[in-house]
Order: structure tokens, then C-alpha cells, then sequence
């Protein structure tokens, strides 16, 4: 006895005739191998390129609820969180910071992938506070290191 294809399990499951089951469960695999490579992340970095400190920095994620917390910035200062490596998801992430004069800022991100990056290294997030009080955030990821 021969063992079962994925496509032969697929067409068990739908219990339908050979031929179509064969279309369905081929556009179903194909679908599902166009999803492309996953990447997880972590590691957020923050850096206030602004000439003033910032103070009271919350970087949350505002699908799984997870957060931290930057209480002063330096001038040219930085400030990052490293964690054990989590799925990236390509969900928005919500930035509040407080700039030299007390008004509070807030903003919504979403970091896009860029197209070259290598799925078995983790990504970083970087949010760098411009002199303008403004947002600039993208992944980056580290270079592989030389084989041992």
C-alpha cells in the first residue's frame, strides 16, 4: 500500500470526485505556498535624533497588547528593548512621547518589510524621533555573522 499524497488527503476531506478535488486541493496548496517566508523580530530600537530630550516614551503593540516604556531620551540618545524572538505579524504598532516643551505626541505605525531580508534572521524595529518631533520607522536586520 502506497501512502497518502497531501493532494489524496485533501480530496478524502472534501469527499468529492477525483477530478475536481484534484483543481480545488491544487489552487488550495498553491495558495497556501505563495504566502511567502515568515520572519519574527526581537528587538525595538528608539532613536532621538532631535536636540531635546524626549521623555515618557510608550511603544505598544496594538494587536497583542504588549508594550514598553523609555522614561528619558538624551539629545542623540537611544533607547532599545530586546525580547526572545516573536512572530512578526505586520500589525500597527502606537507610539506616545512627551518633547521638551510637555506636549504629549502620539502616532500609529505599520513597519513594511522590506523585500530583501533573510526569513532565519530576526528583524528590528526602529523608530527615530526627528528634530520636527517627527516619526521615521522600518525593520533592519543584523548582517549574518561568518560560518564557523
Amino acid at each position: 500500500m502506497q501512502p497518502l499524497t497531501l493532494k489524496d488527503e485533501c480530496c478524502a476531506l472534501l469527499k468529492c470526485g477525483k477530478n475536481v478535488c484534484a483543481v480545488i486541493c491544487g489552487l488550495l496548496l498553491s495558495s497556501c505556498a505563495s504566502l511567502g517566508p515568515t520572519y519574527n523580530y526581537n528587538e525595538v530600537v528608539v532613536l532621538n535624533q532631535s536636540r531635546v530630550a524626549v521623555r515618557d516614551v510608550l511603544i505598544s503593540a496594538t494587536e497583542s497588547g504588549r508594550m514598553f516604556s523609555c522614561g528619558n531620551i538624551a539629545p542623540r540618545g537611544i533607547c532599545s528593548n530586546k525580547f526572545p524572538p516573536q512572530l512578526y505579524r505586520g500589525n500597527p504598532i502606537q507610539i506616545t512621547w512627551m518633547v521638551g516643551s510637555g506636549q504629549r505626541r502620539s502616532i500609529s505605525v505599520e513597519l513594511e518589510l522590506p523585500e530583501s531580508l533573510n526569513p532565519e534572521l530576526p528583524l528590528r524595529g526602529v523608530l527615530v524621533i526627528d528634530g520636527q518631533g517627527a516619526i521615521d520607522a522600518y525593520l533592519q536586520q543584523e548582517a549574518p555573522g561568518p560560518d564557523p
